[in-house]
């Protein structure tokens, strides 16, 4: 199952860091979010936690994700790991508030949590300096995973959703499917991995192909494994 994947199912699912956890995989979670669903890990660290091995004003934003990761990647006694870090960057509505200052490339923006009282042009601005600081963070993983050089890596990015900014006075998320707008639900899945490993030409991906495809990457055997979700070749 997709990691927060909100599907209705009487079945019963198991979320990807638990299988893990079970399979002999140190699973690493880190997070500045909320909302998450039971996971059953060790080394499950909160903000608070990563704020005490962290150091300097930046500390109190979602790079704090960061913070002595390499050093307990190498502490591990596993030779596979899987590192979960739930950001909270782009979630509203304080879009303002969740980005260090020298990241606010496009200005004005929006500064109230009343967001119907702000112009487009300054939502919009807002929302787009945390994707800035996004992508300075993912930036900043894979030249750590580059420093990693005895391991073979790959960083996944996927949204949970997306995001209304005021069109047709909708705004954040969390609509129906059958009407959302299609900002609420289309999202980024980014990938980068630091060898030679392709990736097939999908046209379409979903939090569904994360499942699979990290099954895959770590050699994991499963009889759940679906091969046609896999976006490694």
């Amino acid at each position: 199952r997709a990691i927060l994947e909100p599907k209705k199912s009487g079945d019963l699912y198991e979320i990807l860091p638990n299988y893990l956890n079970r399979t002999n995989v140190d699973v690493i979670w880190r997070t500045t979010n909320w909302g998450e669903p039971p996971v059953h890990i060790k080394n499950y660290l909160k903000k608070e936690d990563l704020q005490k091995e962290c150091k300097g004003a930046d500390c109190n934003y979602d790079e704090v994700l960061l913070a002595g990761l390499k050093e307990q990647i190498l502490a591990s006694k596993k030779n596979k790991i899987f590192v979960v870090l739930h950001t909270s960057t782009s979630h509203g509505p304080t879009y303002s508030t969740k980005y260090p200052k020298q990241f606010e490339t496009f200005k004005p923006v929006c500064n109230s949590v009343e967001l119907g009282q702000c112009s487009h042009e300054e939502l919009v601005n807002a929302y787009d300096n945390t994707i800035v600081y996004t992508d300075y963070i993912l930036h900043s993983i894979i030249e750590d995973l580059q420093q990693l050089k005895d391991y073979r890596s790959s960083m996944i990015f996927i949204s949970d959703h997306g995001e209304s900014l005021g069109e047709n006075n909708m705004y954040m998320h969390g609509l129906p499917l059958s009407i959302a707008p299609k900002v609420q639900y289309e999202i980024p899945f980014i990938v980068w991995v630091s060898d030679s490993t392709q990736l097939k030409p999908e046209k379409e991906l979903t939090q569904y192909n994360v499942f699979h495809s990290v099954l895959n990457f770590l050699g994991i055997q499963s009889p759940i494994y679906d091969e046609k979700m896999n976006i490694y070749k």
